[in-house]
């Protein structure tokens, strides 16, 4: 259904209902807990359920009641009494959060603790501090080394792919899970880690102080001599930032054509991808969100036209949210040619609401669903392409996350694909390594022609 008929397109200029924010750094928790439930009750799409959950008032009344059953548990007479009684209280309103949250049945929203709020910043804005290492964990085994990201603290270090990280300042890390092994080796601006590090001829020691770390999800090249080529793994707060400095570079080095490989990207910001698309159409709007009152939002172009250079935008079943975003406007305006399988059809816009302290944390709600800007829905619809082509072994093309990674562990990367396909198919194996890339193929050949045509 278009959204177009669902309602009639608005601006939409702020929310009815929310207790508004209180700016000090630390705000009763009562006060945070009867705003988080107004911000659910007043955005959070019923699209997942017919039975909403129980009214604001009712659940906190049941907060009162569980406090109070808490408080005949604890012993008045002991130490901190009101202070272990005010944490309890407050991991119960965590609960109800979750609880009224998962009522809707909303895979997407959630209550995000205070612990996980910060890991999702850092990957929304792509920074943190750490050491700068992509690596796989190893169940049973040490986690080995895939590289070291551009820029980062162990960049230009004696540190090679393949190596097996031992310790992290004198910590075994044999077994450890990925996000173990992240906590150790993030930390404090200019703190010391110590990486033992087993390699064929022996131990190394490779020491370096932790610093900012910057995550980029796009990379560039230039493909059969003439075409550029950006790969988007994600769409973090920034991404649009590296996307215009690559493809800057690619138009200073004179590229006839443009390939936009979008595939297995789960999206991100929706302003990252207004702004990838702005580089590549002058048209005035985006896509647009219908919210929970009814009115359909318009969401124009963010920053500069840079190309109107033949472009190809290369999508399948993994490609999601801001991904689609990109996709469905590039198609709607007839910018370039879509190509692959159709996308997986998350047309849904969150939105994260940070709790202030002692509640803490966030609440994430499902605000809007989001169509084309010509109102047909993405939804559970997803973009058909403009050339369907299935690729036989695509996972062989998979990047996720950052990319900021140097050739030899790109290859290194690769590698350890191959060795996993040869374990888990051996019969087809060497089908599977070989497999072309048919979907990329069939860009490079869509663009050749259009260069043709256009006397390039």
């Amino acid at each position: 259904m278009k959204l177009a008929k669902l309602a009639g397109v608005a601006v939409i200029t702020g929310l009815a209902g929310f207790i508004p924010p209180v700016t000090a750094k630390d705000v009763k928790p009562e006060i945070e807990f009867k705003r988080a439930l107004s911000i659910i009750e007043n955005t959070q799409l019923e699209i997942y359920t017919d039975t909403p959950p129980e009214p604001a008032d009712r659940i906190f009344s049941k907060l009162d009641k569980l406090s109070a059953t808490d408080a005949t548990v604890l012993d008045p007479k002991s130490p901190n009494f009101d202070e272990k009684l005010g944490e309890k209280r407050i991991d119960i309103m965590r609960t109800l959060l979750s609880e009224t949250i998962d009522a809707y049945n909303d895979q997407y929203a959630n209550y995000i603790s205070p612990e996980e709020l910060k890991r999702y910043k850092e990957r929304r804005s792509g920074n943190y501090q750490g050491v700068g290492l992509k690596f796989r964990a190893m169940e049973d085994d040490y986690p080995v080394v895939i590289g070291a990201l551009i820029g980062g603290p162990l960049d230009n270090t004696d540190l090679l792919p393949g190596d097996k990280m031992v310790e992290a300042n004198q910590t075994d890390l044999k077994g450890l899970s990925s996000r173990e092994i992240i906590t150790l080796l993030k930390g404090p601006d200019k703190s010391r880690i110590d990486l033992k590090i087993q390699r064929a001829d022996g131990l190394h020691h490779v020491v370096t102080s932790r610093g900012p770390v910057k995550l980029k999800y796009a990379r560039a090249e230039i493909i059969n001599s003439n075409i550029g080529y950006i790969q988007i793994s994600r769409f973090g707060g920034k991404t649009h930032e590296t996307v215009a400095k690559l493809l800057e570079e690619l138009l200073d080095q004179k590229v006839k054509a443009l390939v936009l490989d979008l595939r297995n990207n789960p999206g991100g910001s929706t302003r990252a991808a207004r702004a990838i698309v702005s580089m590549f159409s002058k048209e005035q709007n985006i896509y647009c969100e219908k919210h929970k009152s009814g009115t359909v939002k318009l969401l124009p172009r963010h920053g500069d036209h840079l190309t109107d250079l033949p472009l190809a935008v290369l999508v399948n079943g993994n490609s999601m949210s801001s991904s689609e975003i990109v996709a469905g406007a590039i198609k709607t305006y007839d910018r370039g040619t879509v190509i692959g399988t159709p996308t997986y059809g998350k047309g849904l816009v969150q939105r994260v609401f940070n709790l202030a302290q002692p509640l803490g944390g966030a609440i994430r709600t499902t605000i809007a669903v989001f169509g084309r800007p010509d109102h047909q829905a993405i939804h559970a619809t997803g973009i058909v392409p403009d050339i369907y082509i299935e690729t036989p072994a695509d996972f062989m093309f998979r990047r996720t996350g950052s990319l900021n990674i140097k050739s030899n562990a790109r290859a290194y990367q690769r590698a350890l694909l191959e060795k996993g396909v040869k374990e888990k198919h051996p019969d087809k194996a060497n089908a599977l390594i070989n497999a072309p890339d048919a979907q990329l193929n069939t860009a490079i050949a869509e663009l050749n022609k259009q260069i043709k045509t256009n006397g390039g």
